[in-house]
Parts: C-alpha cells; sequence; structure tokens
C-alpha cells in the first residue's frame, strides 16, 4: 500500500512539473496559502505552477525539534480549479529524522465577489510517512475556505472542515481556523489566528501571528509563530518560508 501510494504521489508531481514547463500566464500578484495553519480561497492562474516551501522550528515539553520541507505545488487548471500535491518535510528530532509523508488534492472556488469568496479545499494524506508519522491508511480533509473584507486594510479568513480516515475505525477529526490579517504598508501584510483541531478524547489549541513580504510579484516571503495552548503539552514554534510563482 505504502508503495502504491508513493508512486501515486511521485507522478502527479512529476505530471505537475511537467506540466508547467509551459508560459506562465499568471497576471497580478501572488497570493500563497502559506504562512498560518488555513488555506485561502484563491486559486493558481490557469497554466501556472505554484511552490510553498519552508522551515520551522519548535521548542515543547520533549525539547528542540525542527521541520524542514513544508513543499507544496500548485497547478491552476482553469480559473475555478488548482490541483495540488504536497511534498512533505523531514522531521528533525534528534537523534531521529522522520518523514511527515506525501498528499494529493484539489481546491474549487464556489463562489466570488468583489468583498468575499468561497472555496473548497480537499487533501488526501498518502501512508507515506516514517515514524512517529507512518500510517496504513489514507485520510482525507475536507474543509470550506472563506475570505471577506472587513475594511480597506483589513480582512477576516475561516477554514472549516473535517478530516476522515478511511480502512480503520478511527473516529473523523474537525477543524476551526479563523484568522485576521491586516496590509501593514505596500508590499508587507500582518495577521494573527487561532487554529482548532478537535477529535474524541483529544484537542489541539493553537494562537498563531506572522508577517508577508512581496518580494516581487511572483515572490512572497513570510516569518511565523505561534504557541500550542492547550492541556496537551506546551510548545511554542517560529518559521521562515518562500512561495514563489512560475
Amino acid at each position: 500500500m505504502q508503495t502504491v501510494s508513493t508512486r501515486l504521489a511521485l507522478t502527479l508531481l512529476l505530471a505537475l512539473a511537467v506540466i508547467g514547463l509551459g508560459p506562465p500566464v499568471a497576471t497580478g500578484q501572488i497570493s500563497a496559502d502559506r504562512p498560518g495553519f488555513g488555506d485561502g480561497t484563491a486559486t493558481v492562474a490557469p497554466g501556472t505552477v505554484q511552490a510553498e516551501l519552508g522551515a520551522a522550528t519548535a521548542n515543547d515539553d520533549f525539547g528542540t525539534n525542527a521541520e524542514v520541507g513544508q513543499l507544496l505545488f500548485r497547478y491552476g487548471v482553469v480559473g475555478f480549479l488548482e490541483l495540488r500535491g504536497g511534498v512533505g518535510s523531514l522531521a528533525l528530532d534528534a537523534p531521529d529524522t522522520e518523514y511527515t509523508g506525501t498528499s494529493v488534492g484539489g481546491k474549487l472556488r464556489l463562489f466570488q465577489s468583489p468583498l468575499s469568496a468561497v472555496s473548497l479545499v480537499s487533501t488526501w494524506s498518502l501512508p507515506t510517512g516514517s515514524g512517529t508519522f507512518a500510517s496504513d491508511r489514507v485520510s482525507q480533509t475536507l474543509a470550506l475556505a472563506y475570505d471577506g473584507a472587513l475594511g480597506d486594510d483589513l480582512g477576516l479568513s475561516v477554514n472549516a472542515g473535517t478530516e476522515v480516515p478511511y480502512g480503520g475505525d478511527e473516529d473523523a477529526s474537525y477543524l476551526f481556523i479563523p484568522t485576521l490579517s491586516v496590509d501593514i504598508a505596500e508590499g508587507i501584510g500582518g495577521y494573527v489566528g487561532y487554529a482548532g483541531f478537535y477529535s474524541v478524547g483529544l484537542n489541539t489549541n493553537y494562537v498563531e501571528a506572522g508577517a508577508t513580504l512581496l518580494a516581487s510579484p511572483d515572490t512572497q516571503l513570510d516569518l511565523n509563530t505561534g504557541l500550542q495552548i492547550d492541556e496537551n503539552r506546551d510548545a511554542f514554534f517560529v518559521g521562515l518560508g518562500l512561495a514563489h510563482r512560475f
């Protein structure tokens, strides 16, 4: 099962890379799904490949660990639909190095007006991880993403959805991620938000904040930080990232 899933993920990512060799057709400035736990409603322009990646370090009850990669490829099929392939990350928790696993999915824009938009984001996590991320099951996360303007420089984004594991007796879990964003200056933005992940007997809660810098119309840099704020453990994390449109 793991071998088949790995081949499927690599095939999709290779297809996205090959398709992306054509001339870019995107206009306007880049819109990335990083940083932060939630996804935005914007889809990548048709015929365009966008890569998003990053690294983070965290300190918790068990010490300091790091994550390198967070690599996501996005390809625009038509104006309202994109395909997505997640390469995943290397999790560095000395003395072990683990792999978080691959994913495939898509984003479908359902509604758009001058002041708001709604999209559906579907992500299939494949059983390709190792160590604590190892699994023999496929799971699907299905979430609605909302973006709305609260003023000239202030916006609200909300993700709400569920993760369903297949092929076992595990219960579904749920997510709720509201985020406030603000335009600070020309090409500079900031955000604050909450991310909650709820399941039977175990809930995980985060508060997060970050900033973005539009280095060019096709490139965004970001800085993010946050705290885990529940009874499971105390954790603090900080990360850096990059999104680039080809």
